[in-house]
């Protein structure tokens, strides 16, 4: 409001009242008395929406191209929904990528392994498997243990791993010793 009461006071050649740089009460109303008003129906600090670019365009025109993709109207309109509509596609695209290479990797949706019905959001919908339950069946399953603390090194040797969910034996380990020591 300061700087705003300071241009007008240049522009107009009139003195300032004492204190409006201190005092808001006395700022407001040296602004609501100097200060051009608004036509009706006309917004304060409202602005024409800005053009497109022609370099927006064209990068969007690149994007879009690449993709097999029509430029939507609405994205058009203004700088903003332009850049908004840019913005997306990237995104877009590097989603379906990381959902590939999860894909690739070993990582199954929720949907994909039984577990559709649970509600998950856009960032825990894909998960690496861990329980025995969500494994698929090709991987085979863990058995879980129960070690003592103070026996890893041990549990170690003998193939045990730690996982989120614990102590487990994967695949293929002998289970004899664990039996024998009651970790089963």
């Amino acid at each position: 409001m300061k700087r705003f009461a300071d241009s007008l006071v240049r522009q107009k050649g009139i003195k300032p009242p004492p204190g409006y740089k201190t005092s808001i009460s006395i700022c407001r109303k040296f602004l609501s008395e100097h200060a051009p008003k608004k036509a009706d129906g006309e917004t304060a600090g409202k602005l024409e929406p800005k053009p497109v670019s022609p370099a927006q365009l064209l990068y969007a025109k690149k994007i879009a191209q690449g993709k097999g993709l029509v430029i939507p109207d609405e994205a058009k309109a203004s700088s903003a929904a332009m850049s908004a509509w840019i913005d997306l596609e990237p995104r877009q695209q590097a989603r379906q990528a990381r959902s590939q290479d999860r894909l690739q990797a070993g990582w199954f949706s929720c949907a994909s392994i039984g577990g559709a019905d649970k509600e998950v959001s856009e960032t825990q919908s894909w998960r690496r498997c861990r329980s025995v339950d969500a494994r698929p069946a090709k991987f085979g399953s863990r058995t879980p243990l129960r070690i003592p603390y103070g026996n890893k090194d041990v549990a170690m040797k003998l193939g045990a791993r730690y996982g989120s969910a614990g102590w487990y034996a994967p695949p293929g380990v002998d289970l004899s010793a664990f039996g024998e020591r009651g970790w089963l």
